[in-house]
């Protein structure tokens, strides 16, 4: 079949060639009667724009690349359904990867990004990622939106929570109940998620008049097998306190399998926390208590701060965005 281009269809809805490439970019001044006539007549040909050409006549790429460290997380399914949406009522088309929580192929991952032409990098970035690992990107003008982690030293605009108030909501949330003690569960420790949490909780139990020592920190796995285990392990040697924060919603889901293998009910016997306010955690029993990130809303946000930077017009509206965190109560504390 012979392809259709610009001509064919210029000719066959009756306009100039100008006319179509605008009507199919959304760039010029065509009336919207005539944008559609063309739009309707391009789509009964079968005309297919051609991205790399619309690229070079335009500077501008309409993909945007997407990497995160992983996406079992269901924190990262509604963020990427929110992002992939607003991406593409903008007209622009997302390509997904996951680094997998590995740094190098984190690396390689921005490199083929930038060799197929990406207009802009929205990154999750896998813990340890520091500026020289956005050099690829950045060397070559093609902005990066860091999400929900932060790159500090980084030029890379950042969209995510303040992760100390997250952290100090958690927190006050058992304290408020009479917890005392408590122990934090998960996350890296070198990331800014994991850290900003951290001093967030140790300013609550300052506040409270109780030394930061009273919370343990303990992190490590983002595995909920593997968090059962280990809060089994603790519980069974009386070496885990009664309150418990994790760093997700989904490693929470751990917590109450080991409570429940050991005879122990959430929201009686052990009052956990969680962060992020997934599905997951309403379906809980009883209900987990999380603090919301609003992970959609952070997707949402990326993606259209990735579009404005494409479009040349976020890049002196500052570096951060960061959505105010929501304590959600529901069941799974209790008043010891």
């Amino acid at each position: 079949m012979k392809k259709i281009g610009l001509k064919e269809v210029a000719e066959a809805a009756g306009v100039s060639v100008a006319t179509v490439s605008y009507a199919v970019s959304g760039g010029g001044s065509v009336s919207e009667k005539t944008r559609a006539h063309v739009l309707r007549t391009a789509d009964l040909l079968g005309f297919i724009r051609d991205e790399s050409a619309a690229r070079l006549r335009s500077g501008q790429s309409r993909l945007i690349g997407v990497i995160l460290n992983n996406i079992v997380n269901p924190f990262f399914s509604e963020l990427v359904a929110e992002l992939e949406t607003t991406a593409y009522h903008e007209g622009y088309l997302t390509v997904l990867a996951t680094a997998q929580n590995d740094l190098e192929r984190q690396q390689k991952l921005i490199q083929s990004m930038v060799s197929q032409g990406v207009g802009a990098i929205i990154l999750s970035p896998v813990h340890g990622t520091t500026s020289v690992d956005l050099a690829a990107a950045e060397q070559r003008n093609i902005p990066v939106v860091v999400c929900v982690r932060d790159v500090p030293e980084s030029a890379a605009t950042f969209v995510g929570v303040d992760d100390q108030k997250s952290g100090y909501l958690a927190a006050q949330a058992l304290l408020a109940a009479g917890h005392q003690r408590a122990d934090f569960i998960g996350g890296y420790d070198r990331t800014t998620t994991w850290a900003g949490r951290k001093r967030g909780i140790e300013a609550a139990f300052e506040d409270a008049g109780l030394s930061p020592e009273h919370c343990r920190f303990r992190p490590g796995t983002m595995s909920p097998a593997v968090v059962s285990e280990e809060v089994s392990r603790l519980m069974t040697k009386g070496e885990l306190s009664d309150a418990i924060i994790c760093f997700n919603d989904n490693l929470a889901t751990g917590v109450y399998s080991a409570a429940q293998s050991l005879g122990r009910l959430v929201g009686r016997d052990l009052s956990v926390v969680g962060f992020d306010n997934v599905p997951l955690g309403r379906a809980l029993s009883p209900g987990l208590t999380t603090v919301d990130i609003f992970p959609g809303k952070l997707g949402s946000i990326s993606a259209d701060t990735a579009v404005r930077l494409v479009r040349g017009k976020a890049r002196d509206e500052g570096r951060e965005n960061r959505p105010e965190p929501t304590l959600m109560m529901r069941g799974s504390i209790h008043s010891p």
